[in-house]
């Protein structure tokens, strides 16, 4: 997944309101009760205080447990792509209708991933080592495409003229099928994504 600013500054907001909203509440609602004397509270004979404090208590504290989880998150995420300029950069092209990769496991050179006689099967699968942080660069030369691969959570479209990136971690080996999840054309069908995470060097 890629974490952006927007989205640590969203949780940083959230944060900021799950703090200031409820100590504002309990700073006017004491000032009433205190300060200004019981005569000038008027309390109704369906009124409850526990349920007035449950209704109050309770959302803010979930909301607070929910930003304190997603803070533990981002910080688990930023230590793991603390070296993300290290990141192996895989390039990847759509076509109308076929994908092309740049093989940087082993001669650098580019390559074209054609559809074979089998249903979600390629000629020449992408290649990416296991354990090591990569950062997808994804492009299109013609029309809008979108690089999906679901068992790693990424959909990324291939724009004309725009690069879209994420980085992700290959933490399994084994092959993972993915496919174009933009209508792109008659042959939309024909341009799945396989993807081979591997162990290099053993």
């Amino acid at each position: 997944m890629l974490f952006s600013s927007n989205y640590y500054d969203l949780i940083i907001y959230t944060y900021f309101l799950s703090l200031v909203i409820p100590v504002w509440i309990f700073v006017m609602v004491g000032f009433q009760l205190y300060w200004s004397g019981y005569k000038s509270v008027v309390k109704m004979r369906n009124e409850s205080f526990w349920a007035e404090f449950c209704w109050t208590f309770i959302p803010y504290f979930l909301v607070f447990i929910m930003c304190y989880l997603n803070m533990q998150f981002l910080g688990e995420a930023e230590d793991l792509f603390d070296n993300s300029n290290e990141a192996k950069v895989i390039k990847v092209i759509g076509h109308q209708w076929y994908w092309t990769y740049e093989d940087w496991l082993y001669d650098g050179g580019f390559y074209d991933s054609m559809i074979t006689d089998f249903v979600g099967s390629v000629d020449k699968p992408l290649r990416v080592a296991y354990g090591g942080p990569c950062k997808f660069a994804v492009t299109s030369v013609d029309v809008i495409h979108s690089f999906a691969l679901p068992d790693f959570s990424i959909k990324l479209d291939a724009i004309p003229g725009r690069i879209s990136s994420e980085l992700i971690l290959p933490d399994r080996c084994g092959v993972f099928v993915g496919y174009c999840s933009e209508l792109c054309g008659a042959g939309h069908a024909y341009m799945p994504i396989v993807m081979e995470i591997i162990r290099v060097g053993l």
